[in-house]
């Protein structure tokens, strides 16, 4: 459309103007969350930078006990994590950091949804 009003620009001035004025581009994009969390102390509610945050599909713990992670997240200095994309189903959520005491949770993903989870770490 773009296109077909840009012939129309030096002859058409007003329409040029008004589909200038009234057309908006609007983008979705597709960076929507799938989980997003963040790790804090126990203690003292700081948040936790560095935590290793593994996710591995809950039905393959139970075929295998050397099963590779789904995917894994690094905290980051305010303690928090975003997974963009992951794959709906039931998550073991391991959390592993030296001097805390791991820690695990379930977690559950759902397609178009955005699941939070917030941690807290106590130290050894």
């Amino acid at each position: 459309m773009d296109a077909a009003v840009e012939i129309v620009r030096l002859a058409e001035d007003n329409f040029y103007i008004g589909y200038k004025s009234a057309r908006k581009v609007i983008s979705k994009g597709n960076s929507k969350l799938a989980v997003k969390g963040t790790v804090a102390d126990a203690q003292g509610g700081a948040p936790i930078k560095g935590v290793t945050v593994t996710f591995v599909l809950y039905g393959a713990m139970a075929k295998t006990a050397n099963v590779n992670p789904d995917f894994v997240k690094i905290t980051a200095a305010k303690g928090g994590f975003n997974v963009k994309s992951l794959a709906a189903g039931t998550y073991q959520v391991t959390f592993k950091k030296a001097v805390y005491v791991l820690q695990t949770a379930t977690v559950n993903v759902n397609d178009g949804e955005l699941t939070i989870v917030n941690i807290a770490l106590e130290k050894n």
